[in-house]
């Protein structure tokens, strides 16, 4: 995509961003010098995916390794503390951290995963999000959420992760109405199926070269918040 820079000193906060379609963000978000924070429960991919940027001479994000499976409404509203602090403003929260074990029918689900899977994909996004509200709101900025192909995940053994996306879906429609008269951008994006570690899960035996790749899906994400920006 054309990179006009319009990103460039924006801050910008991405989950799951070791992720097939999260780094892809990253580095996107990177090429346009944006003020990057990057987020995953992984420290170790998070330092690589550092490395990574900082040799392509991108600008070097900051690291923000944060479990969701344990974080709590405390733990987000320190975080909106320390942007606040460092940065002062925060113009775009991008939400790609997802769980996903495997197609399993109900009746085998055990309850301690559906538990995970909900924290991951439902209640830390949206507590998340009213954490760094206030902050979004004040630079007038963008929230962006991960969705999936609803005609897929609302069939059968798709289980919590069909469940979490529709909410997802759901909360960003409300969110959206409740924002609409204060200049913050909410929006949901579905990518087309692409080529990543999650999507292999469910369709083991499918063709990568078929498939979107993320660097690509990527763009969709630039292009919303580049949107919000005058």
């Amino acid at each position: 995509m054309e990179n006009n820079q319009k990103l460039a000193n924006k801050t910008v906060f991405l989950t799951g961003a070791c992720g097939g379609l999260g780094s892809a963000i990253a580095l996107r978000l990177s090429q346009q010098n944006a003020n990057l924070i990057i987020s995953d429960k992984n420290p170790k991919a998070l330092d690589k995916l550092c490395d990574e940027l900082v040799k392509r001479d991108l600008p070097e994000p900051v690291m923000y390794p944060m479990n969701l499976v344990g974080a709590t409404p405390n733990d987000y509203l320190q975080l909106s503390k320390q942007i606040k602090e460092h940065f002062g403003q925060l113009d775009g929260l991008i939400h790609t951290a997802a769980e996903f074990g495997s197609l399993t029918p109900f009746l085998l689900y055990e309850a301690s995963r559906w538990l995970k899977e909900m924290q991951v994909n439902v209640n830390s996004p949206i507590f998340l999000t009213q954490s760094l509200l206030p902050l979004i709101l004040k630079s007038k900025g963008s929230i962006l959420f991960t969705s999936d192909n609803q005609q897929t995940t609302a069939k059968a053994y798709w289980g919590q992760y069909g469940v979490g996306k529709a909410a997802i879906e759901q909360f960003a429609k409300i969110l959206a109405q409740e924002c609409e008269n204060q200049g913050v951008h909410v929006a949901t994006i579905t990518p087309p199926p692409m080529h990543t570690q999650l999507r292999a899960k469910a369709w083991p035996a499918e063709n990568p070269e078929t498939l979107a790749k993320p660097l690509d899906v990527a763009d969709l994400y630039i292009t919303a918040l580049s949107d919000q920006i005058s």
